[in-house]
C-alpha cells in the first residue's frame, strides 16, 4: 500500500464494501462542448451503477463560449442551482467528474473552488473521478507553465475535499501518491470502457482486399509515417491490405490529409479510407468488421484510451505498438499483440495475422474477453460503487 492508499482496481474479486444498503450519488459535470467523452463516460456509468444498487441523478453543465463576465455568472447560477437541488435530494454521496480545462477559462481553473463550495455545503462524502487534472510542465512556454501551476494549486483543494479518488490508470495513481504537497486520499483505478454498443453478429467483413482498421488517427507525423511505412512494406511482402481509418475527425481534417500525403509518398497501391462520422452501431460494426485492428498511440496500449476498449472489445485482433505507458495486464493476458514500434515489426505482425485466420480469430476473442473483464462499464461501476460504499460507510 502507498502513502495515499493507491489500488489497482482491474482484476476479479473485490472485497466486500464497507455497506451493504441502496445508495443514492448525484453526479456532477462540466463540459465545454456538446460532444463530450468525460460526459459520455459519467452518463454511462451512471446508468450502470443502477446495477449496483446505487441510483444516481445527474447534475451537468454544458457551458457557452462566453466572455468571462458572462462565463462567472453562468457558473455562479449553476452552483447556487446545484447547491440547492443537492439539498433537496439529499444523496448519500457526490461522484464528482473533473477535468480541468472544463473548470477553466482560457486555461486558468477558476471555477474549482464555485463547485466544491457548492459541493461542500451538503456535507455528504465526494468522490472524484479524474479525468484531466493537471497540464504538464515543460509545453507552450509560459503559458503552458502557468496552466500547470495554476491547475496544480486547484488540484489540492480538489484532494483535500474529497474523501477518495479514482483515476482510469495506474500511472496516475502512483503520480498522485507521490506528491507529497497533495494530501493523502486513497485512490483507485477503474480503466475506461467502450461507449460504443455490441456489433451486430455478421458484422465480419467476407472476401476482397483484407482491411486493416485504426480508431483514433490524430497522431504526430512520425506516428503516421511508421504506419504507412508498415503497410507499404506488407505490400512489398505481397500482402495486399486497405487502412481504413476509423471516427472522428473525418477525410476533410488536416490530419486527414497528412496520411494521405504520406501515403501517397510511400506509392501505396491503396490509399488510406476514411469512415468519417459514424453513429455508434455502425462504428462498432465498422470496427467488428476490420481483419485487423492497430492501436498506434506513441505512448502505447493503456488503460485511460476509449479506443483501445472498443477496439478489443470488437472482437477483432488488435495490434499494439508499444511505448512507455504500456499496460503489463494487456500483454500478460496475450489480448494484444504489442511489438516494438517500428515499421518492420508492425509489418511481420499483421502479415502473421493476416495470412492465418485461426491466429486472428483466438486473439479477437482473447481481446473481447480481456476487455470485458477488465475494461467494461460493468467492471467501473463495481469498482466505483465499491468506493462510494467505503466512503459513505466511513463517513461520520
Amino acid at each position: 500500500m502507498s502513502r495515499a492508499g493507491g489500488e489497482a482496481a482491474g482484476g476479479p474479486g473485490l472485497p466486500p464494501a464497507a455497506i451493504d444498503r441502496p445508495l443514492k450519488a448525484a453526479v456532477v459535470g462540466v463540459s465545454t462542448s456538446r460532444t463530450c467523452g468525460v460526459r459520455d463516460h459519467a452518463t454511462l456509468q451512471a446508468e450502470t451503477l443502477g446495477g449496483e444498487n446505487v441510483s444516481c441523478a445527474m447534475h451537468w453543465l454544458l457551458r457557452t463560449d462566453a466572455p468571462i463576465g458572462v462565463a462567472r455568472s453562468e457558473m455562479r447560477a449553476w452552483t447556487r442551482g446545484l447547491a440547492a437541488e443537492l439539498e433537496r435530494q439529499q444523496p448519500d454521496a457526490v461522484l464528482l467528474h473533473y477535468s480541468v480545462f472544463s473548470y477553466s477559462y482560457r486555461g486558468f481553473p477558476i471555477f474549482v473552488r464555485p463547485t466544491l463550495s457548492a459541493l461542500a455545503s451538503l456535507g455528504v462524502p465526494l468522490v472524484t473521478v479524474l479525468h484531466e487534472y493537471a497540464y504538464p510542465w515543460g509545453r507552450d512556454g509560459v503559458r503552458g507553465a502557468a496552466w500547470a501551476l495554476t491547475q496544480r494549486a486547484l488540484l489540492f483543494e480538489v484532494m483535500r475535499a474529497s474523501t477518495a479518488a479514482v483515476v482510469t490508470v495506474a500511472f496516475r495513481a502512483e503520480w498522485l501518491q507521490s506528491r507529497r504537497w497533495l494530501p493523502e486520499r486513497r485512490t483507485v483505478v477503474a480503466p475506461v470502457f467502450s461507449n460504443l454498443p455490441r456489433a451486430h453478429a455478421g458484422s465480419r467483413a467476407n472476401g476482397g482486399v483484407p482491411t486493416v482498421g485504426l480508431f483514433g488517427y490524430s497522431y504526430a507525423p512520425g506516428a503516421i509515417s511508421l504506419v504507412i511505412d508498415g503497410v507499404r512494406l506488407l505490400e512489398e511482402r505481397g500482402v495486399g491490405a486497405q487502412l481504413l481509418l476509423l471516427g472522428a475527425p473525418g477525410p476533410s481534417s488536416p490530419v486527414a490529409a497528412a496520411w494521405l500525403q504520406a501515403a501517397r509518398a510511400r506509392g501505396l497501391a491503396h490509399p488510406p479510407s476514411f469512415s468519417g462520422m459514424l453513429a455508434a452501431q455502425a462504428l462498432s460494426d465498422a470496427l467488428a468488421s476490420c481483419d485487423v485492428l492497430v492501436f498506434a498511440d506513441p505512448a502505447g496500449p493503456m488503460s485511460r484510451k476509449t479506443t483501445l476498449a472498443a477496439s478489443l472489445a470488437s472482437g477483432s485482433p488488435v495490434v499494439a505498438l508499444d511505448g512507455p505507458r504500456h499496460w503489463p495486464e494487456l500483454t500478460q493476458s496475450d489480448a494484444a499483440r504489442v511489438v516494438v514500434p517500428t515499421a518492420s515489426s508492425l509489418a511481420d505482425a499483421l502479415a502473421g495475422l493476416l495470412e492465418d485466420e485461426r491466429l486472428r480469430e483466438e486473439l479477437g476473442a482473447r481481446g473481447a474477453a480481456f476487455a470485458e473483464r477488465t475494461m467494461s462499464v460493468g467492471r467501473s461501476a463495481e469498482v466505483v460503487a465499491r468506493v462510494l460504499r467505503d466512503a459513505v460507510g466511513a463517513a461520520p
